[in-house]
């Protein structure tokens, strides 16, 4: 009697063992799932445009996240990044300080993807795109100006990015 007394004791003693207050553990939890809902981008690409820019609206939302960025806004300064690189002044089919710049950038990309040791087919559709955000008030000829310069520049592929519709 006394030896199964004993064990049913310790078998008590081992439930009282067992239970935790994982309240603290469930608001640390809660405070993660904040915090990792907040951070939530449902894009790949964030985009500061520039002052002046008046992008047109649309549905789609795939963007290029390693493409570079050129932006035209309604006066024609042309952006790469955050930086006015020029502007468009004339009627060719080529802007020359674009093609400079996206020149430069191609080799940057080729040298990364050369110490990155990628393979060549990836390599190419990482940068064989560029994204283009134009104002709504510029004439079609600078789209065809920027998109024919791109092209020149080792940068066939183009995605606009334009105003979701929300």
């Amino acid at each position: 009697m006394r030896r199964a007394n004993a064990v049913s004791k310790r078998r008590e003693n081992r439930k009282e063992a067992l239970e935790l207050d994982i309240t603290s553990l469930l608001d640390i939890l809660v405070i993660l799932l904040v915090f990792l809902l907040k951070s939530f981008n449902a894009s790949e690409l964030t985009l500061d445009i520039v002052n002046k820019l008046d992008v047109p609206p649309s549905s789609s939302d795939k963007l290029g996240h390693r493409a570079p960025i050129i932006q035209v806004d309604k006066d024609k300064k042309v952006w790469m990044g955050h930086k006015v690189i020029g502007t468009i002044n004339n009627e060719s089919d080529t802007i020359d300080f674009l093609y400079k710049e996206l020149k430069i950038r191609k080799a940057v990309d080729e040298k990364i993807a050369e110490s990155e040791k990628m393979n060549k087919k990836k390599v190419a559709g990482l940068k064989d795109t560029v994204n283009i955000v134009l104002d709504k008030t510029l004439p079609y000829t600078v789209l065809r100006q920027v998109m024919n310069t791109s092209a020149r520049a080792g940068y066939p592929g183009f995605k606009f990015i334009v105003r979701g519709n929300f």
